[in-house]
């Protein structure tokens, strides 16, 4: 299902799992931009020939077990219970790296630099970006680092907010060029960071809703669980049912419309 390890590159690295009813298949491993794409898996999996719903997963605690990543899963459980055809597009960003100079090049002179086939931080930016577009619904599962996002997110979204690919500029301001669909957002946090009872500054929601809807991604919902370094594993579990039991409507209003996006046409 994927290109020989002779044609693949070190500088990205896939983590997938897609499910099918009771079918389950995991793939894992690196990739190359326009060799695979997750819109290939999605038509090869789906049945009768119909493209089920695609949900793109993402984590970036660096914890195995951190409160962030059971929000997410536990969103993406809801889904695939009112969508147990999706398809859901597994993506760990926790190590991912920092852009390097060429993808810097490329963002400081976005008219000038023709960006070269197949090199680091460009070819890694042109898959994330891709995997938002083939996904009907993207889940995010983050902690709150130091009043905002953590350092692998913000890696992420540097390598995904792209000048001339995903916002363009203009005398008027910026303009996001993606097709816009919901974003879902599972939040841990171990003080209070969000809503009325907030006990600290927030820089996390703002700048999350800011930079996402600088690309175009404006239907962003945040469920959190907050103060998860003073309380125990029950009570974690008791937040987490109530902040779900809020999101309900949201989920079904996902799964009942997809999102009429245009997918463009593979890069090559």
């Amino acid at each position: 299902m994927g290109p020989a390890p002779s044609d693949r590159t070190k500088n990205d690295v896939f983590n997938w799992t897609s499910h099918l009813g009771t079918r389950e298949e995991q793939i894992s491993g690196p990739v190359v931009a326009g060799r695979i794409d997750p819109r290939t898996i999605t038509l090869l999996l789906s049945p009768c020939g119909a493209q089920a719903m695609q949900i793109l997963h993402i984590d970036c605690s660096p914890r195995p077990d951190g409160q962030s990543r059971i929000i997410s899963a536990a969103i993406v459980t809801r889904l695939r219970a009112l969508e147990p055809d999706a398809v859901i597009v597994r993506r760990d960003i926790s190590a991912l790296p920092m852009p390097d100079a060429p993808y810097a090049a490329l963002l400081a002179h976005p008219d000038d630099v023709t960006p070269p086939a197949a090199q680091g931080s460009i070819t890694l930016s042109e898959t994330l970006i891709r995997e938002i577009e083939a996904a009907d619904i993207l889940v995010l599962g983050t902690p709150v680092h130091n009043f905002t996002v953590p350092a692998s997110l913000k890696s992420w979204l540097d390598h995904v907010v792209r000048v001339n690919r995903t916002v363009a500029l203009s005398a008027q301001g910026k303009k996001g060029l993606l097709t816009d669909r919901p974003v879902l957002v599972g939040v841990a946090a171990g003080g209070i960071i969000l809503g009325e009872d907030a006990q600290q500054p927030d820089f996390f929601a703002p700048y999350l809703r800011a930079v996402l809807g600088c690309i175009g991604l404006h239907d962003l919902h945040i469920v959190s669980v907050q103060g998860t370094a003073f309380c125990d594993a029950s009570a974690k579990a008791a937040a987490l049912k109530n902040a779900l039991l809020t999101l309900s409507p949201v989920l079904s209003a996902c799964t009942t419309s997809k999102s009429s996006r245009e997918i463009p046409a593979p890069h090559v």
